[in-house]
Formats: structure tokens, C-alpha cells, sequence
């Protein structure tokens, strides 16, 4: 049975392993949102780019939210 995404990030956070790059993560280096199930990443380069298409789709309902203010 495949593993979800949440376990396979969780199982990569214990390790101390990047999930975009495959790095070892140095100690007190880890970044991301804090929340395991999100993972945790050797730099925001690997962040940015394991979640690109999620940050860009917040970036357009971001961008939509405040186009609509303005016309409001």
C-alpha cells in the first residue's frame, strides 16, 4: 500500500532528510511551516519549490481578493 504524502513528509522529518532535494538536513537548519506533516526542507529554495504550484495558486485567489477590493 502506498504511503500518503503526510506519512512519507512525516518519515522524512524524523530523518532529518530534505523531501525536494534528498539532503541531509543539518541540524537547528530545518525550514518550513513548523508543522511536521508539512515537512521540513534544507532551504527555501527546496520549500518554494516542492509546494510551487500550491504557493501559486494562493498567490492568484490572493491577487483575485485584492483585485475585487479595489473595485469594491
Amino acid at each position: 500500500m502506498p504511503k500518503s504524502e503526510r506519512d512519507y513528509l512525516l518519515e522524512l522529518w524524523t530523518k532529518n532528510v530534505c523531501p525536494h532535494c534528498g539532503k541531509a538536513i543539518p541540524e537547528g537548519r530545518r525550514v518550513g511551516t513548523g508543522d511536521k506533516s508539512k515537512g521540513g526542507f534544507c532551504s527555501l529554495d527546496c520549500y518554494t519549490r516542492y509546494y510551487e504550484q500550491e504557493l501559486k495558486e494562493r498567490a492568484r485567489r490572493v491577487a483575485g481578493l485584492a483585485e475585487r477590493h479595489r473595485k469594491s
